[in-house]
């Protein structure tokens, strides 16, 4: 296919991290990536963030972003309107993959919230004014509380690569992708380095590592008994010092606009990882 053929397919945010993810139409990107994405945080009582890794009930969380706040949704709740501005002036420490941040805390209301939601006790902080969170190796950046870099991108034909060989159909979403682009052959974005859509300057950083979330299905709570796809990416498709792949980490070289429909243009290219 043509170059002028790869164009954005999906856009997708999850305001909280690990929550429902959201589609859009289309997005800001700024230094952190797209706008309203994992600017939201659960910690347990010590501050440690939590994920749908151990409580995979965070996925069914609808967290929806509006002007100044946030509205949280779960099947069996009321939901709650949170205001950005009413949120007290009181940061603490959490811990973040290894990294300490300072978070804004959202209030005893939020916190009740979620803690019923979920059945465990926990608390929702914010990524405030006077939050800072650099991407590691990378000095100068910034990240949200994403795992690690401002987007993760993927591509559909490389879904489908991967479909072939499983006996089970798995879904993109499975993945927790921002950006998914359609066009080429499968594999093809693991060769890439700088990108443009629009206005916007991306730069893939590194492969991205998968863990066992990407075994648990949309709407699921329960992952899958044979660790699929992870075991199928770990025996087919891993990095030769390093784990499973699918998809690329990105960091943000100049903000922009990204619409879905809009062109991909790639800039320049890298030799790929070696695989195992």
């Amino acid at each position: 296919m043509r170059m002028s053929e790869l164009r954005v397919d999906e856009l997708w945010i999850y305001p909280v991290k690990s929550s429902a993810p959201l589609s859009l139409s289309r997005a800001w990107v700024d230094d952190k990536g797209l706008n309203d994405d994992r600017r939201y945080l659960v910690i347990d009582p010590s501050g440690h963030f939590m994920t749908a890794r151990q409580y995979p009930r965070l996925t069914l969380l609808d967290a929806t972003p509006v002007q100044g706040g946030l509205v949280l949704a779960a099947s069996g709740l009321s939901s709650l309107s949170l205001s950005i501005a009413d949120f007290p002036q009181e940061y603490r420490e959490v811990v973040i993959w290894g990294q300490d941040v300072r978070a804004q805390s959202c209030g005893p209301q939020a916190a009740e919230w979620m803690t019923e939601f979920l059945g465990v006790e926990c608390q929702l902080v914010f990524f405030g004014a006077d939050t800072r969170r650099p991407v590691k190796a990378q000095p100068g950046a910034e990240v949200s509380f994403a795992d690690g870099y401002p987007l993760l991108l993927t591509h559909t034909a490389s879904l489908e690569a991967l479909n072939a060989g499983l006996e089970e159909s798995v879904q993109m979403l499975q993945f927790r992708p921002n950006l998914v682009v359609k066009g080429l052959e499968a594999f093809v974005e693991e060769s890439w380095l700088d990108l443009k859509i629009g206005d916007c300057y991306l730069r893939v950083h590194s492969p991205c590592e998968r863990c066992k979330l990407i075994t648990l299905q949309p709407g699921q709570t329960q992952f899958h008994p044979q660790q699929q796809p992870l075991k199928y990416l770990s025996q087919h498709h891993r990095l030769q010092e390093g784990g499973a792949i699918f998809g690329q980490n990105l960091s943000v070289i100049k903000p922009g606009l990204i619409m879905r429909g809009m062109p991909v243009e790639i800039l320049s290219y890298q030799t790929p990882a070696p695989l195992r």
